[in-house]
């Protein structure tokens, strides 16, 4: 399976939202590292050269049917695949080559992006990005999110001309970050309801799941707020029953992966939990198992959520990253490169007795697996050669009864003993 794709005459192309939106899901399961260098060098085939169009980007790459009406189409979302591919080339990967390779045709998508904006001038900061169904039926302005996108191809670009030396263009890039940052807040949160609606302090609308965890995800709320945005994000999710129950997640391919992030990030994996439980239309429980609704169940996660679509996307699929980075607990630290520092933060949630997990890293296969049994948790690592862990042991504020040799204990967080530990395998008891 080389693409995910129900349409191979007219969409097995490198679609960017379809596949770098629920990549944090999509690489668990696929060596994605030679792909996303194939999908880069597409991008850059597929970006114009001339005209008022230099460095957009079109909306499918490769492109070779040029009677395609909305060929570019000026979508932030999509085109923004040219700067995040190379990103998470070398986040998952450790790949520095493929983002100096591509290096000015990265800044001319940024360039454009900067002054697309007609009357704006350089360095507009607000995006009104035409998002179509991809965000959320209730968000349909696309303010929010095109900022958001802003924001974040600016972040990256920072982080990786650092990388390659370019100091001045990080520079650069770190400042109009901090401005578009504080655009988006001025615009966008609400002081009074502690949450982001699309008018800011101005009005109510557009408080969608997804603004929430869009802001949570990418580190764009200010600093002491979070807890109430979290708080807003979990009423949001528990508050939407659109057939009776819930509760239900809102998001599409944009907001669906920083709204699982988001809760898990913030503790919050009982809605996470208490998500998959529904037996209603739609949701994620109504697609994984047979339901009242739907008896013979799915064998395949549709493109939305009334399963009306194509079967055949990854669009919705954003759980199964939950379930690796939540429950197995196997996820990259943060500021790490290729998978060579790692966190093991397993969570016990509902009613799980037992979870088993594995992740093929770069240096090697990292897995962990739990059991809780009479009162008792069981923990077992599996570390890579070349790679360090911190491990989060749930003792709800002890210490582990047993730790095998090798583990330093480094502190009590909250409910977890916090430990670290170089390659190898390590048993802990609680």
């Amino acid at each position: 399976m080389s693409t995910f794709t129900d349409c191979p005459g007219r969409e097995k192309l490198a679609y960017p939202a379809d596949y770098l939106q629920p990549f944090a899901s999509l690489h668990r399961t696929f060596g994605y590292d030679a792909y996303l260098r194939t999908m880069e060098r597409h991008l850059a085939e597929a970006q114009s050269r001339s005209g008022d169009n230099i460095g957009n980007v079109a909306l499918k790459a490769p492109v070779y049917d040029w009677g395609y009406t909305g060929r570019f189409g000026d979508e932030i979302n999509w085109g923004d695949g040219i700067i995040l591919t190379p990103w998470l080339l070398y986040e998952t990967y450790g790949d520095t080559r493929t983002m100096a390779r591509y290096y000015p045709r990265m800044q001319a998508f940024l360039n454009y992006i900067r002054t697309r904006k007609a009357g704006a001038g350089a360095n507009a900061c607000i995006v009104d990005a035409v998002l179509a169904d991809w965000i959320a039926a209730e968000d349909t302005s696309g303010r929010i999110t095109g900022t958001w996108a802003y924001y974040q191809i600016a972040d990256r670009m920072e982080k990786m001309a650092e990388l390659i030396g370019r100091d001045g263009d990080a520079t650069e890039y770190r400042n109009l970050a901090a401005t578009i940052k504080q655009a988006f807040n001025d615009a966008f949160y609400n002081h009074s309801m502690g949450r982001y609606t699309s008018e800011g302090d101005q009005g109510t609308a557009g408080a969608t799941q997804a603004a929430q965890a869009l802001a949570l995800d990418e580190g764009l709320v200010p600093e002491g707020e979070r807890e109430r945005v979290l708080d807003a994000l979990v009423e949001l999710v528990k508050g939407y029953q659109p057939f009776g129950g819930g509760p239900h997640f809102s998001g599409g391919t944009i907001g669906l992966a920083p709204i699982v992030r988001a809760l898990m990030d913030g503790g919050r994996d009982d809605v996470l939990w208490d998500v998959l439980q529904e037996d209603t239309r739609p949701g994620y429980g109504f697609f994984m198992a047979p339901t009242t609704a739907n008896p013979g169940g799915l064998t395949t996660i549709p493109e939305n959520w009334d399963i009306r679509a194509s079967k055949n996307h990854m669009i919705l699929l954003q759980i199964e990253e939950w379930f690796h980075s939540g429950l197995a607990g196997i996820r990259q630290a943060r500021g790490s490169a290729g998978y060579r520092k790692l966190v093991i933060d397993p969570r016990v949630v509902g009613d799980l007795t037992h979870v088993e997990g594995a992740y093929q890293t770069p240096q090697g296969k990292v897995a962990s697996e739990w059991t809780l049994s009479n009162g008792t948790f069981r923990l077992e690592v599996e570390v890579p050669p070349n790679t360090t862990a911190e491990v989060r042991v749930p003792t709800r504020g002890g210490r582990p009864q047993t730790v095998s040799d090798g583990a330093k204990f480094e502190r009590v967080d909250r409910d977890r003993a916090v430990f670290s530990i170089g390659s190898g395998t390590y048993v802990f008891t609680a």
